[in-house]
């Protein structure tokens, strides 16, 4: 009988399933125990324990088979632990490579220690996790820097764009959204926290905003109308009446918010164009080059010219003309043709004033054409444009200038004023004078028409919008002197001419546009920059007496500083530029022209109603009117369309808000420089007749533009601005009967405000009647003036010139074969050839018309005469 045994056999199926897995306190002490390592751990096959010695005859069989059997792991004693039997939850990486068990001991394994390797963790999986979500945070912090840094430099519709992005997966943090907000709403030019449209949706294509600034948004090219046009800019008040137009059509059929359409047919820019590009100037039948008016109308028109245009544009020499034109007519000379061009372009630009203030001594009605002609013809030739540029060339070219802008030409004056440009800088006016070999007075003469030629193209600028081409860096004229010509020779005056570090601290240096030009793209606290911050000494400047020529540096000095409006609020690169930005530099520009009028002469205050005569009352109005023009274009942009309103009395308003309440007043207060009952004659006879049409639109527009917001900048002042826009539209009308682009201005403004009237209630019943359809304002045709159906109170018709009804001054009336030059044969000079063939031409007729240095062949002195130099220093 054979031996039991507790151990289980090789081949024992029962007796392996029934291997204890935990090991028990009762084992017997002489079972064989194993290594203590785990399992897990070992690398070469578990040897067969030794059995003890049983006396059994099957010992042999036993033995042949515990060779090949799988051994059961014996239970280990309760007590005795092993170092190695707990798991540990993070192997290092010395260990995962061996493949071993690690102890999982810090800073150094067990194992690592022994073999002397180096130890190290791997970081684990809630520790991989966290990382890559601080990783990825991280990335979308960054990505969303760089989409607010890039929606400030971007459009204003991917500004949009990349606002609603991230506000759609910002965070819940008020601030980040706060943040977010404020960093993407300088893509538009309104304060967005402030301003809310009117259907609650933020538009990407607000009034005042200055979006689409680097963009044409029609075709200019389409048609005729359209080319004569052209483009027109932010800046324009032309571009502004066709914003008015849109906001009147919707308020005409009491429709919320602006008419987004497309700006074309009756919203394009050449259907609210009130000037008369459209119109031709050239008069049929051939022209008298050489035919001068009567002596008394030359006489008037000359006068006309020095009294009412020379003080604010003195391109010629008025002592040095004076002297040229009384030799002219009291002598046979003939002087050359850019000399005569220049007298012809006076005559034009006087008979256009004659026109407009009745005078009793005006030509026909297109005498101003012949004149105009003739000095083409005389100076503006295809020969004469490819010929190098003289003094007289940029006068002629600036005269010409002047007269298209006094005609409503100001497309084609935009195009002659770019020509008196280039001429003037081949020539070096627009830089200081160091020649030892020209004169003082010939300095300050040259001066003097580089700051016509400046002022008139930054005026043209405002009017179309467009970039002007004279750009920064490229002037350093000094500032005309406050003295007349006469007083040039005077040791006050050359003192100043002798010295320019004295010139610039005394003349210069106080002025408002001392340094304008050196303006930051953001101006540190712009917004609350004020004019105290800026003052300087000017007690010299007004003590001096008032003078035209301080009229004239004062109007330099802020048409200066108008300019730098037009080159940091309306250039191109303002499109990239954030809007918190340019309000800095709109309230470092508004600062510069509060130091402007701190700088003015008591006697020059205009906002003071003193008694005064008719050449000061005519240099305040002039400084006036270019005034508030500049504060109305500097608070434009922040005119907007969304409402504004002030939630509480005691809420402070934004600063567009306040710039947009300074466009309005600016415009009230120009209205209120002329009376409240129109009379136009007397208009044009103290005003800048060439330009005050522009300026009226100006205010019109603007206060026109404010009830179509319903009033939302200045609720409280609704009435007053409703009867400040009657009177614009008066004045207007009282203009057109002498004026047709005054006429198209009055049909513009007065159809506007029938349309918001009807959407506003407003009583239209004290304005004068037109028979009037709403329809596209279209271009009138020049023979249309005379047939208005103009209806005024007491069914009277206005009078217009017409110039097929008999004049009571037929004898200042005069036609191409009544006059030539005092004792000169009659010339048959029809065409321009003439102009270069004749024996009057400038090759025999050597002077400088600036410097005043004349070779004695200036004039040809007949027997008994006095000489010219005689007479000149007379």
């Amino acid at each position: 009988m054979e031996a039991s045994s507790n151990n289980p056999q090789p081949g024992d199926a029962s007796a392996r399933s029934k291997i204890p897995i935990q090991p028990s306190s009762d084992a017997q002490d002489n079972n064989v125990m194993l290594n203590s390592r785990p399992l897990a751990s070992l690398s070469i096959a578990p040897r067969t324990p030794q059995m003890p010695s049983l006396p059994s005859r099957n010992s042999h069989i036993v033995k042949k088979h515990s060779t090949n059997a799988k051994v059961a792991i014996p239970r280990q004693r309760s007590g005795v632990a092993s170092g190695y039997s707990r798991r540990v939850p993070l192997a290092c990486e010395s260990c995962r490579a061996r493949k071993t068990k690690c102890s999982g001991d810090t800073p150094v394994c067990r194992q690592c220690k022994e073999l002397r390797v180096s130890c190290k963790y791997p970081a684990s999986w809630r520790e991989r996790t966290k990382g890559q979500l601080d990783s990825l945070s991280a990335k979308a912090e960054a990505y969303e820097k760089l989409l607010r840094d890039i929606g400030n430099v971007v459009d204003g519709r991917t500004a949009e764009q990349i606002k609603g992005t991230l506000d759609k997966f910002s965070g819940t943090s008020s601030g980040e959204r706060a943040s977010t907000a404020s960093q993407s709403s300088s893509a538009t030019p309104q304060d967005k926290d402030d301003c809310i449209d009117d259907g609650g949706a933020s538009s990407t294509s607000s009034i005042g905003s200055l979006e689409a600034i680097d963009r044409v948004e029609e075709d200019v090219n389409r048609n005729e109308s359209s080319r004569a046009t052209g483009y027109m800019g932010k800046n324009s008040e032309i571009t502004w009446m066709q914003r008015l137009r849109k906001e009147a059509q919707q308020r005409a059929h009491k429709l919320p918010g602006p008419n987004e359409g497309e700006p074309e047919g009756g919203f394009a820019l050449h259907t609210v164009n009130y000037h008369l590009d459209d119109l031709d100037i050239s008069v049929p039948g051939p022209v008298q080059v050489y035919w001068m008016p009567p002596r008394a109308v030359a006489d008037k028109l000359f006068e006309d010219y020095l009294e009412t245009v020379h003080s604010f544009y003195p391109i010629i020499s008025r002592t040095l003309f004076r002297a040229q034109y009384r030799t002219f007519f009291d002598s046979a000379a003939r002087p050359g043709d850019k000399w005569l061009a220049i007298l012809n372009l006076i005559f034009a630009i006087s008979a256009k004033h004659a026109h407009l203030t009745q005078a009793p001594w005006r030509g026909d009605d297109n005498d101003h054409l012949v004149y105009l002609t003739r000095a083409r013809i005389l100076s503006m030739n295809g020969d004469a444009l490819f010929s190098h540029p003289d003094l007289q060339q940029v006068q002629v070219e600036g005269l010409v200038a002047f007269y298209l802008l006094a005609s409503d030409q100001i497309n084609r004056a935009w195009k002659i004023t770019a020509l008196a440009v280039r001429s003037a800088i081949s020539l070096g006016l627009n830089m200081k004078n160091t020649s030892e070999s020209t004169p003082g007075v010939s300095k300050e003469a040259r001066y003097r028409v580089w700051w016509c030629v400046y002022t008139f193209e930054h005026m043209l600028g405002i009017m179309t919008g467009r970039v002007p081409c004279i750009t920064d860096g490229i002037c350093t004229t000094p500032l005309p002197l406050p003295f007349e010509e006469d007083h040039l020779r005077e040791p006050a005056a050359a003192k100043l001419l002798n010295d320019q570090e004295h010139r610039k601290e005394v003349v210069e240096s106080p002025l408002a546009s001392s340094l304008v030009r050196h303006i930051p793209s953001n101006p540190t606290g712009g917004k609350k920059s004020t004019h105290k911050d800026k003052l300087r000494d000017a007690s010299w400047l007004k003590s001096q007496p008032i003078t035209k020529s301080l009229i004239f540096l004062l109007y330099v000095d802020l048409a200066v500083v108008s300019q730098e409006i037009v080159n940091r609020v309306y250039s191109l690169d303002c499109a990239l530029v954030p809007w918190r930005h340019i309000e800095n530099r709109i309230g470092e520009l508004r600062s510069r022209i509060d130091v402007w009028y701190t700088n003015l002469p008591k006697a020059l205050d205009f906002t003071r109603r003193d008694d005064q005569g008719v050449d000061m009352l005519r240099g305040k109005l002039f400084l006036a009117f270019h005034y508030y023009s500049a504060r109305i274009t500097l608070g434009r942009p922040c005119l907007c369309r969304r409402d504004t309103r002030k939630t509480s009395p005691a809420e402070k308003s934004s600063f567009s808000h306040g710039m947009a309440e300074i466009s309005l007043i600016s415009a009230r207060q120009m209205l209120d420089l002329i009376p409240d009952e129109p009379d136009a004659v007397q208009l044009y006879h103290v005003c800048p007749w060439w330009c005050i049409l522009h300026y009226l639109m100006q205010s019109a527009t603007v206060l026109l533009l404010e009830l179509s917001f319903s009033c939302i900048h200045m609720p409280a002042e609704e009435n007053g601005i409703f009867e400040a826009s009657k009177k614009a539209i008066r004045w207007l009308f009282a203009m057109s009967e002498c004026s047709l682009p005054a006429r198209r201005a009055w049909e513009l403004c007065d159809s506007n405000l029938r349309r918001i009237a009807v959407g506003m209630d407003y009583d239209l019943n004290d304005l004068p009647i037109l028979n009037y359809e709403f329809k596209s304002h279209a271009p009138m045709a020049s023979n249309a003036v005379a047939n208005m159906g103009m209806s005024l109170p007491g069914n009277q018709m206005p009078a217009f010139y017409d110039p097929s009804q008999p004049s009571a001054q037929n004898e200042f009336h005069y036609g191409q074969n009544q006059q030539a030059y005092p004792g000169v044969s009659a010339i048959d000079a029809t065409s321009a050839t003439l102009a270069l063939t004749s024996p009057g031409t400038d090759a025999f007729f050597p002077y400088d018309p600036i410097s005043g240095e004349f070779i004695r062949s200036f004039f040809p002195i007949a027997d008994g005469e006095e000489p010219w130099d005689q007479l000149h220093d007379n």
